[in-house]
């Protein structure tokens, strides 16, 4: 998935990718792969939202994963490797990687 991934079009920050597989019912994996050198970076799994509190904020229409070619923005909103569950913000930093620049946690009743 991840060779096959590399050679798409770009797909985030400018000349990555971001290979995505299954991992279950409402859960995928993913990396970024930088189609330049074919550096990989470390991704994780990212799991639905409780269904409880997507239904709560009109979350139908919420992507689990959002990112564009031209933007080095890239929103989580799910449960990283099925555990705190909310809204995440990374920035691309070229050569390094994700870095974490927002992150609001549901409530506990969501967790």
């Amino acid at each position: 998935m991840i060779r096959l991934g590399a050679d798409s079009d770009v797909e985030f920050a400018g000349h990555y990718t971001v290979p995505r597989w299954g991992c279950g019912t409402g859960c995928n994996g993913f990396v970024i792969v930088d189609s330049l050198s074919g550096k990989i970076y470390e991704g994780f799994g990212v799991a639905e939202l409780p269904f409880k509190w997507l239904e709560k904020h009109g979350g139908e229409e919420m992507e689990r994963m959002e990112f564009h070619p031209n933007s080095r923005l890239l929103k989580i909103n799910a449960c990283p490797n099925e555990k705190d569950c909310g809204l995440y913000d990374y920035v691309m930093m070229e050569g390094k990687g994700l870095k974490l620049v927002h992150k609001e946690l549901l409530p506990d009743e969501f967790q």
